[in-house]
C-alpha cells in the first residue's frame, strides 16, 4: 500500500516536471521571438549634427529625419537616429552596430554597403530681392557686387566660383546663415548664396518671429547657378536598402514626401 503511493506520488512529480519544463521552453522560445521581432523592427542609423531644415538634431526632427521615418514606417520599421559629425560616418558604421548612415554621395561606395535610390536633393542658389532688379545668369554677374555666402563656400562651390571671388573686397563668407538673410532683406548685401531650402526655413522662421515687421515680406529672386547634389542613405543590408527604396517611391506617390519638405519651407 505504501509503495503504491510511493509510486504515484513519483509519477505525479515526474509529470509536473515534465509539464513545467516544456511551459518553460515554450515561454523562453516566444521571448526570443519577441525580441528577435523587436530587433527587426528598430533600424540604428547614424545622421551628421544639426543642419536645419534637414536634421535638427536637438529636436529629432528635419526633412531628412522625417523622410527616412516615413519610408521605413511603409514597412511597418521604427528608426533611431545617432549625430556625429560626417568625417567619422563609415569609421563608425563598421565599428558599431548601426545598420546605415544618412547623406551619402554616389562617390561614398564603399564595400559592404548598399546605396540607396538618391532621397533627397541640395541645392545652393543665389538670392537677391527683386526689388534690385539684378540679372543673375553667371558668377560674372555677382563680381561687382556685395555678396554673403555660407561658411567654406569657396571650398565646395569649384574651382570657377573660387576664382571669381578671390580678390574681391566685397565677399564675404558667413558661419551664421541666419545672418545671411539679415543681411539680405536690410540692404547691407546685394546677394546671398547659400542652399534654397535652408533659405527658405530661415526666412519663414524670421517672417514667424517678426509678424509685425515688414522687412521680411520683400519678394525676393532666385537664381540656379549651382548643379543640384543629390544623396542616398547607406546600408550594412540590401533588404533594408530595398525596402527602403520602396518606401521612398510610397512616399512619392502619397504626396507625404513634399508634405515634409513644405512643412519646413513654407
Amino acid at each position: 500500500m505504501v509503495a503504491n503511493s510511493l509510486y504515484l506520488i513519483v509519477e505525479w512529480f515526474v509529470n509536473f516536471l515534465v509539464k513545467t519544463i516544456a511551459l518553460l521552453s515554450v515561454t523562453f522560445i516566444f521571448s526570443q521571438h519577441n525580441v528577435l521581432w523587436a530587433q527587426d523592427k528598430y533600424i540604428e542609423m547614424l545622421a551628421g549634427l544639426s543642419k536645419p531644415p534637414f536634421v535638427i538634431a536637438e529636436k529629432e526632427k528635419g526633412i531628412q529625419l522625417e523622410i527616412i521615418k516615413a519610408a521605413f514606417e511603409k514597412s511597418d520599421k521604427f528608426v533611431h537616429f545617432t549625430y556625429l559629425p560626417l568625417s567619422r560616418h563609415l569609421d563608425v558604421l563598421h565599428g558599431r552596430d548601426f545598420d546605415g548612415i544618412i547623406t551619402l554621395s554616389e562617390n561614398d561606395k564603399e564595400w559592404g554597403i548598399c546605396l540607396s535610390n538618391p532621397y533627397i536633393v541640395y541645392q545652393n542658389v543665389v538670392v537677391t530681392l527683386k526689388e534690385s532688379a539684378l540679372t543673375i545668369n553667371e558668377f560674372e554677374d555677382l563680381v561687382n557686387l556685395k555678396v554673403a555666402a555660407f561658411q567654406n563656400a569657396t571650398r565646395f562651390l569649384g574651382e570657377k566660383y573660387n576664382s571669381t571671388f578671390k580678390n574681391s573686397d566685397s565677399y564675404t563668407e558667413i558661419a551664421d546663415q541666419k545672418s545671411q538673410v539679415n543681411l539680405l532683406f536690410s540692404g547691407r548685401v546685394d546677394a546671398l548664396v547659400m542652399e534654397v531650402s535652408i533659405f527658405k526655413h530661415l526666412l519663414a522662421n524670421k517672417r514667424h518671429e517678426s509678424a509685425m515687421s515688414k522687412i521680411y515680406n520683400k519678394k525676393f529672386e532666385i537664381h540656379f547657378l549651382f548643379n543640384p547634389k543629390a544623396y542616398s542613405a547607406g546600408f550594412k543590408s540590401k533588404q533594408l536598402c530595398q525596402q527602403f527604396d520602396q518606401g521612398i517611391n510610397a512616399i512619392m506617390e502619397d504626396g507625404s514626401y513634399q508634405q515634409i519638405i513644405d512643412s519646413y519651407i513654407n
